[in-house]
């Protein structure tokens, strides 16, 4: 049996906290050049290859043998496998596809119309037109990802949704089932960087898409960074990451399991942060995280995790916690305190906020609606949740009358010729001669 877990009580105001939140920062923006050089050669012999290059990744990479006939998973057997589905995760897949449809019906883009002195300005929003999903292969599978990143995009209006999701003996039947939900019948059986080249480029049996979403290994995400602006993409998602700000009145059991929740994924890459709000909250806490640990039917993998991968600060009041809840910009940020909801008016930078005793993340991971991809790393500082809007483009359209345009001629003239560009202001006065 490993050593008893040890959880580090750090004070923020310190020189050893600050050294220490230096350190989580830093951990954070690790990127693995290796992996990309690698990456960016597969992604170069698809572009030029197509279907060859992929069946051959494909072949090199997961073992499998494809064609352009096989590489697509059929309706009837995504129909097969879904029936597999236990009953219950059945319905929990169509509850939670009740929940989500709900709260991102009240996402939508916003247009509008405005008269100007020169004429007629409007926004108006369309829907992209081909998206992809990736699927995740791994050991573990994800219906709820599906559900998360399908829904918004068929609100959106989307008029083709493609999955892709790397080769398995058999479709994941719960997979299965949430792809027949939302009635998403091309489904290719490709995975990794090799999958989100041919999305981007198209092959010569799959039609590129305007934007690709979905979680994915560091081959995935390496692959995304360097296509996109051939494609839009959601984001670069790294591990999963939890902040709790929490005060005494919190019951440190229940902060405990919140911590571990985010741990349990067990890379060791994963963020799980408590700021307490006095040191023998954090104490208490702490106390309850070790005994959690040695309860826990995965305490093995636990105790294994590097000393940064579960983490306990405390301060010396709310102001300085939620200071340091504003500098790491958490994916996830639980307030457990007497007054949360007072409390969230201090969050400037987090991309999913659970207030209260009752609330935690692990409801919006799966269930009452909110969208679980989520900005990692910091980048809720500048990023948001993906949503309805993720999947529309704003226009800009102007109609200017012959006044309006006599207006407007002399300024733009004047701006014209001061940056140099002729015609510019030729075009305009031309108008009115």
């Amino acid at each position: 049996m490993s050593p008893q877990r040890i959880i580090p009580i750090i004070d923020y105001a310190s020189p050893a906290g600050k050294n220490f939140l230096t350190k989580l920062l830093s951990l954070r923006k690790r990127n693995d050049e290796s992996v990309s050089a690698k990456v960016a050669g597969v992604i170069a012999r698809i572009r030029d290859k197509g279907d060859a290059a992929l069946f051959a990744y494909t072949k090199e990479f997961d073992g499998v043998s494809l064609t352009a006939k096989t590489m697509r998973i059929s309706r009837a057997e995504i129909e097969k496998q879904a029936a597999k589905a236990a009953a219950p995760l059945q319905s929990a897949i169509r509850e939670a596809a009740k929940r989500i449809r709900t709260y991102h019906r009240e996402q939508h883009g916003c247009e509008f119309s405005l008269s100007t002195p020169e004429g007629n300005l409007r926004q108006i929003v369309r829907p992209l037109g081909r998206i992809a999903v990736y699927i995740p292969g791994g050991h573990a599978v994800y219906p709820s990802s599906v559900l998360m990143n399908v829904i918004p995009a068929q609100i959106a209006g989307v008029a083709e949704i493609v999955a892709v999701t790397p080769p398995r003996a058999r479709l994941d039947p719960g997979i299965a089932f949430a792809l027949k939900l939302c009635g998403i019948d091309e489904v290719y059986r490709i995975g990794g960087a090799q999958a989100i080249a041919a999305l981007s480029y198209g092959t010569q049996a799959i039609r590129p898409v305007d934007k690709i979403v979905g979680p994915g290994n560091a081959w995935v995400q390496a692959a995304k960074r360097l296509v996109y602006g051939t494609v839009d993409i959601d984001s670069i998602a790294g591990p999963s990451e939890v902040v709790i700000v929490a005060d005494g009145s919190a019951d440190p059991s229940w902060v405990a399991l919140d911590l571990l929740a985010q741990a349990e994924h067990g890379s060791g890459d994963e963020l799980a942060v408590c700021i307490a709000t006095g040191r023998q909250v954090a104490q208490n806490i702490a106390d309850a995280t070790v005994a959690a640990i040695d309860a826990s039917p995965l305490a093995e993998t636990f105790r294994k995790l590097p000393a940064h991968a579960i983490s306990i600060f405390w301060t010396l009041n709310r102001k300085a916690a939620f200071d340091m809840v504003n500098i790491l910009a958490p994916e996830h940020l639980e307030i457990l305190t007497k007054t949360a909801e007072n409390d969230l008016r201090l969050v400037k930078n987090a991309a999913a906020v659970f207030l209260g005793a009752f609330s935690p993340v692990a409801l919006g991971d799966y269930f009452i609606g909110t969208n679980h991809v989520l900005p990692t790393g910091g980048a809720a500082r500048f990023s948001s949740p993906l949503g309805v809007e993720s999947f529309l483009k704003r226009m800009s359209v102007a109609m200017v009358s012959e006044k309006g345009l006599k207006k407007a001629a002399p300024y733009v003239s004047t701006f014209a010729r001061a940056e140099g560009f002729v015609h510019h202001a030729m075009s305009v006065e031309r108008r009115l001669d």
